[in-house]
């Protein structure tokens, strides 16, 4: 039967987009299911504001009347204005093995994207890093973070053209303090200290609250040179915030400041919540708040977010110095494993540091690249 792609408007159309990868992924030990209420709302053009900066599409594929794959497709005017051309960026792809169906989705894109002007086409990508991006390609039998990726092993079979690998590994966390973390106490700490860097205590979320402008500053300061990486409106960070700083645990959130106390750098992590993501199945009521609440109480690992540092600060000084802090907030949590997230293999200054732990498992996630023909006049 032939495959036809229709552009998702309304919200029955959407309802059924945003619920095909339960049915793709029914029965994988894996798969995280993510809320589909706050799914929802997050590609509502209402309620988020990603998309009033981005000329934007959702795809759905089908088989007769059988929903069989998606993908969405957008134009992001501030990468246009950072980058000076045009880019489509592709992400949320989903599909059941049949290239005819991902070729469908990606032709379709490929297409209005040439008609707007843009010079490739890359993903998987979101509005922002803060997203889901990469395609995994390696460590399909390892539980993801919610936030990671995860997709069935045919999916890279399905796109083509390498542009950059991400890495995303499980380590053990070591029960004595590593030689590199004893220099660190011993040396680094002291010499930050001496240059005027202090790390923050006695962290609560209402302290955390009064450094989130900050937050953004550093955070978009340091991420800028990255490939993908998208400027942020305040109506975006205000919409993130909603959406994630509710999850933080001021426990494993280490924040380095100035004399002057502006924030330098920063370290985010979080208690795994994939278990408890995985047992709510999408939905918060009537039990999935309860799991996801008792996620923040019982668990032994952690999953590692963001790191970022500001690029006028000294990283030889706040790095380590964050790194240490973490250290012994895992340690006082009797933490047993971390999980990293999204990182570059070319990240070498972070490599380093996990390369001191005994690896459990890695996972590579992969963003793809295509250049695009100009459309026919």
């Amino acid at each position: 039967m032939e495959i036809t792609v229709i552009e998702v408007h309304g919200p029955s159309d959407l309802k059924k987009w945003a619920d095909l990868p339960n049915t793709l992924y029914r029965g994988d030990a894996n798969y995280i299911p993510q809320i589909i209420r706050q799914e929802l709302d997050f590609f509502s053009p209402a309620k988020n504001p990603s998309f009033n900066i981005s000329k934007s599409k959702l795809l759905l594929a089908r088989r007769g009347e059988r929903p069989v794959g998606r993908v969405c497709g957008i134009i992001h005017s501030l990468e246009t204005r950072k980058l000076g051309y045009q880019r489509g960026r592709f992400g949320w792809f989903e599909s059941e093995d049949d290239p005819e169906v991902a070729g469908a989705l990606i032709g379709y894109l490929e297409k209005w994207f040439s008609a707007e002007g843009c010079r490739e086409i890359t993903g998987p990508h979101g509005f922002s890093d803060l997203d889901p991006e990469g395609m995994l390609v390696e460590g399909f039998d390892a539980l993801p973070t919610i936030a990671g990726s995860y997709n069935k092993p045919y999916y890279p079979v399905l796109i083509e053209a390498l542009e950059v690998d991400y890495i995303e590994t499980r380590l053990e966390f070591p029960q004595e303090m590593p030689p590199l973390f004893q220099a660190i106490a011993k040396k680094v700490m002291p010499a930050a200290e001496a240059e005027g860097y202090r790390l923050v205590e006695g962290l609560t979320k209402k302290a955390v609250r009064g450094y989130t402008g900050q937050f953004w500053d550093v955070l978009e300061a340091s991420f800028e040179h990255l490939y993908g990486v998208t400027p942020l409106t305040d109506e975006q960070k205000a919409f993130y915030e909603k959406k994630y700083f509710g999850f933080i645990d001021p426990r494993f959130m280490q924040l380095v400041v100035d004399g002057s106390n502006r924030l330098q750098a920063f370290f985010l992590g979080l208690p795994s919540l994939s278990r408890p993501f995985q047992r709510a199945g999408g939905r918060l009521f009537p039990l999935g708040f309860w799991h996801i609440l008792r996620g923040f109480k019982r668990f032994d690992t952690v999953d590692f977010y963001f790191a970022g540092v500001h690029p006028q600060a000294n990283i030889k000084k706040v790095f380590p110095m964050m790194t240490l802090g973490m250290w012994r907030a895992l340690k006082a949590a009797n933490v047993r494993y971390l999980e990293t997230n999204r990182e570059l293999e070319t990240n070498t200054s972070v490599v380093n540091i996990w390369s001191r732990f005994a690896v459990v498992n890695r996972r590579r996630t992969r963003v793809f690249r295509k250049n695009l023909a100009p459309a026919p006049s």
